[in-house]
């Protein structure tokens, strides 16, 4: 009886191996089979960027006459599990017209030959070619804008309406002569360029890096910019700067005393004049009787593009409680500030082109990575990054380490940075070193961001929040000779007890891209609150912080905020500012409401006056001569 069962049991046993291995077999096979479908259409994806890239180069021979006809091959072998090529009469249009009478120069539809896999789509558009991966299109080629001295040429490529694709072989000829649009020359007005469909982040992207380009609208399908006439200087020179057409009204502030130095001498130790207080609309100044007490103290001069109420005289004459030491001006003449949505777009573009989408090595664990020798190729981590204790150092050179267990494409991370305890050093090896994380959190700790030996990104594509306490503050550290840049895609927080510390030889830039979003810099407690700190004569130059948010708070109710740098945040409104909040630097904004209870020390750095703000700007050429041209080509199955 007893062998009986003895033997069930051995078979029973042989049964359930038996499934079990071919449960890990088939799992195994399914895992490897997603990996390879994942690698053969990455692969696919970088063969036809190749081949729209030497599709351009014919067409271009074929638009200008250097050719009557040219073939390209995709390979794209239909019905094999490759993406679709086909021609989208409907992807996009370009008006170009000028800025102040609205006279369009050329309104054309673009169209454009797409090959699109996965949800990836690259294109051939306007003489260009260009990538979309769903949520944000770059340039991969850039189309033929011509600057010859201050001339620009725009040779628009169009594709004509018979154009049909239905194979992976196209053939291109010429439709016609070229059409010229005349515009007016020389150039006496801004240029407005407005591009519509799937790719015009690409070409806002492209126009930013060919010309001194503002971005003036960005809706979920278009871009609007500026190409223009003349170059605006470089530098910051006011050191409170409120440029909406909303009253700024002082008569509300709780305290404003503004004043500078010059971190390039004394530094901050010694209080000098040259304080600029400018809005973009009126002034309103406080009311008084002559012995009321002063609660707005400007060191330097108060200027409004409109009037300032009651009238300068009275301000002048010490009937208010408002004391200005150096000029008052009232319809002054103040340039808008240079739009930053332009900015941080291209900031974000460079860095993915800087990394591309190179197949990442995979893995699963961060402990991996922990080691003297630095990271040299695209690499992902199967983890976000959490630190509470101890010291961790992850070193990369030239490379980006993303926290991505793969499903974002190997273009994302899912992974968060974590610390709430500890530290860990980021550390750029050599060129240019990048780290990528979902979101985050620095609730303690210390993050060292070294740029001894390189340069550095830290990449967050959601949320960034500090928040420390007194018991376990959050500290940020840049150390070295070099440049670091953080790239926040959602809500920027730096609260509680949170300590930024820029080495005075490195410059740390901020760039947040949220144009819904805010960003709320305060809210500590026990007397210790946000301070960012750039070395004894505090440069406010090491330290830029552009965002596109609509919204910026400031609480130093509790614990005061402390800050050195610039703040340069065109779009947002200064809804809810309380306590004590201390600039050294430059503070941009569109205008203030409910700051009651704010008290606000300004004290302007006068080195910023000749500071580099936005990356060699001064090298970007202007507009004198524009020709405009467009060209159709036909394509057809070859």
């Amino acid at each position: 009886m007893f062998g009986g069962e003895r033997a069930q049991s051995e078979v029973l046993g042989t049964v359930l191996l038996l499934g079990l291995t071919v449960a890990v077999v088939g799992t195994t096979v399914a895992l490897g089979g997603a990996a390879l479908d994942d690698s053969q259409t990455r692969a696919d994806l970088q063969r036809v960027e190749g081949a729209m890239t030497q599709m351009d180069s014919k067409a271009s021979l074929v638009a200008h006459g250097g050719s009557p006809s040219q073939r390209v091959s995709f390979g794209t072998r239909t019905g094999t599990g490759t993406g679709d090529l086909s021609v989208d009469h409907d992807a996009g249009r370009m008006v170009i017209a000028e800025n102040e009478t609205g006279d369009e120069i050329v309104n054309a539809s673009l169209g454009a030959l797409v090959y699109e896999r996965d949800g990836t789509r690259i294109a051939y558009q306007g003489g260009g070619v260009w990538r979309s991966d769903g949520d944000r299109s770059r340039m991969v080629s850039a189309p033929e804008f011509h600057y010859r001295g201050e001339t620009l040429t725009v040779p628009l490529v169009t594709i004509s309406e018979n154009a049909t694709v239905d194979g992976d072989g196209v053939i291109l000829t010429s439709e016609g002569s070229p059409k010229g649009h005349v515009a007016q020359n020389p150039v006496v007005d801004d240029i407005r360029v407005t591009v519509t469909g799937d790719y015009h982040e690409g070409w806002a992207t492209f126009f930013e890096s060919r010309t001194d380009t503002r971005i003036v609208d960005r809706g979920e399908n278009s871009v609007t910019v500026l190409l223009r006439s003349e170059l605006r200087g470089d530098g910051v020179r006011y050191s409170m700067g409120t440029f909406g057409t909303s009253k700024f009204n002082l008569r509300s502030i709780g305290s404003l005393t503004a004043d500078s130095y010059d971190s390039g001498g004394a530094g901050p130790n010694e209080s000098r004049d040259n304080a600029v207080v400018s809005a973009g609309g009126d002034i309103d100044s406080p009311n008084g009787k002559g012995n009321d007490p002063t609660y707005v103290t400007i060191k330097g001069d108060l200027r409004a593009q409109y009037d300032i109420k009651p009238n300068p005289n009275g301000i002048r004459n010490g009937n208010h409680p408002i004391n200005v030491t150096g000029n008052i001006t009232q319809q002054a003449d103040i340039e808008d500030p240079n739009p930053v949505e332009g900015y941080v777009f291209s900031a974000f573009n460079k860095y993915d082109t800087r990394y591309g989408n190179v197949t990442a090595a995979s893995y699963s664990s961060w402990a991996d990575l922990r080691d003297d020798t630095p990271i040299t190729s695209r690499s992902s981590v199967a983890d976000g990054l959490d630190v509470s204790g101890g010291s961790e150092t992850y070193r990369v050179e030239d490379a980006e380490v993303i926290a991505s267990d793969g499903d974002e494409d190997d273009t994302g991370a899912d992974g968060d940075l974590s610390v709430d305890g500890g530290t860990v050093t980021l550390n750029a090896s050599g060129g240019h070193a990048g780290f990528r994380f979902d979101n985050a959190d620095l609730s303690g700790g210390k993050l060292v961001l070294n740029v001894t030996d390189g340069d550095l990104d830290l990449r967050v594509d959601g949320d960034f929040s500090l928040s420390g306490d007194g018991a376990n503050p959050t500290k940020i550290k840049v150390e070295g000779d070099g440049n670091a840049r953080i790239y926040v895609g959602g809500d920027l927080s730096l609260e509680g007890a949170s300590e930024v510390t820029v080495e005075e030889s490195a410059e740390l830039r901020v760039f947040h891209d949220e144009p819904d979003g805010d960003i709320q810099i305060g809210d500590g407690d026990d007397d210790t609150g946000v301070s960012v700190s750039t070395g004894t004569n505090e440069p406010a130059s090491s330290f830029w912080l552009f965002s596109n948010a609509d919204e910026l708070g400031f609480d130093g109710d509790d614990a005061p905020i402390d800050l050195t740098g610039v703040v340069y945040a065109p779009n947002a409104a200064v809804n809810d500012a309380e306590g004590d909040i201390t600039i050294r630097g430059a503070l941009t904004v569109d205008r203030f409401s409910d700051i009651d209870d704010a008290h606000f020390t300004i004290r302007y750095d006068e080195a910023l006056a000749t500071a580099e703000v936005f990356d060699e700007v001064e090298q970007v050429p202007t507009i004198n001569y524009l020709h405009v041209s467009t060209q159709e080509i036909r394509i057809e199955d070859d």
